[in-house]
């Protein structure tokens, strides 16, 4: 005799009662692994560090151009190694402004370390700016060319890229992005490779000037860019112009 379910009473039938638990069982089982599956589908967070709220002490010289980099001089095991970190000011700007009197000038701040990879900034504290007297100014680097290339990565703002977002690129990052760069955060161009590794590039023209317009059309898309690759002490820069910037399919 077949069971029969009459909705008002306290309990089901006992089959009800069976196959409801099993239905309830193998829906539970299909959320838990489909979680899983599409978290292991997502694509890790970089390997990158926003030091918030550890403030440090920088001294170095400061160059203004093409953008806000202060030159520090490191010393290693065998001979002093020039470190280049890019400056930005707090939230969604540049620290052009800022710089723009201590061009050249030894120079003492305070700020927070950005870094992912071998690209690290500076967030600069408002107003913690100063020459230093103390010490001279450091030579300026020698640039070492290394070819041109044609490349393909991607046009990212250097501040969220190197950390202070994760993701900080790619179309979910795109509106950041050009908020990013339109308030004068320097832009790099990320590739996946470049001599057998990941690489950043500080995207230049060919003269060592800002190619903003360019910047903000292409802002989070893959490109291919054709360039002049120059080593200036450990950072890489790539000196292109407009014409030869492509969007990928």
């Amino acid at each position: 005799m077949r069971e029969f379910y009459v909705g008002y009473l306290r309990e089901a039938p006992p089959a009800t009662r069976r196959l409801v638990r099993q239905i309830v069982g193998l829906l539970l089982l299909a959320a838990v692994g489909s979680a899983i599956t599409f978290t292991a589908l997502q694509n890790p967070f970089a390997a990158s560090e926003f030091e918030f709220g550890n403030t440090r002490t920088f001294a170095g010289t400061i160059e203004a151009s093409p953008y806000p980099t202060l030159v520090v001089n490191r010393p290693g095991n065998a001979a002093p190694r020039a470190s280049r970190y890019l400056l930005v000011a707090k939230g969604k700007h540049g620290a052009d402004l800022e710089v723009s009197s201590y061009d050249q000038k030894a120079a003492r701040l305070t700020g927070t370390l950005v870094f992912r990879g071998g690209q690290t900034l500076i967030e600069v504290d408002p107003g913690s700016l100063s020459e230093d007297k103390s010490q001279a100014p450091q030579p300026e680097d020698r640039a070492q060319d290394l070819g041109m290339f044609a490349l393909v990565g991607e046009i990212v703002d250097s501040k969220c890229y190197s950390g202070v977002m994760n993701p900080g690129e790619g179309k979910v990052h795109r509106d950041c992005a050009v908020r990013c760069l339109s308030g004068g955060i320097p832009p790099v161009f990320a590739v996946a490779d470049f001599e057998g590794a990941p690489a950043t590039f500080v995207l230049t023209d060919h003269d060592q000037k800002l190619l903003s317009d360019t910047s903000l059309r292409f802002a989070a898309k893959p490109v291919r860019i054709r360039g002049h690759a120059v080593r200036i002490g450990d950072s890489l820069h790539l000196e292109t112009d407009p014409s030869s910037i492509s969007e990928l399919p």
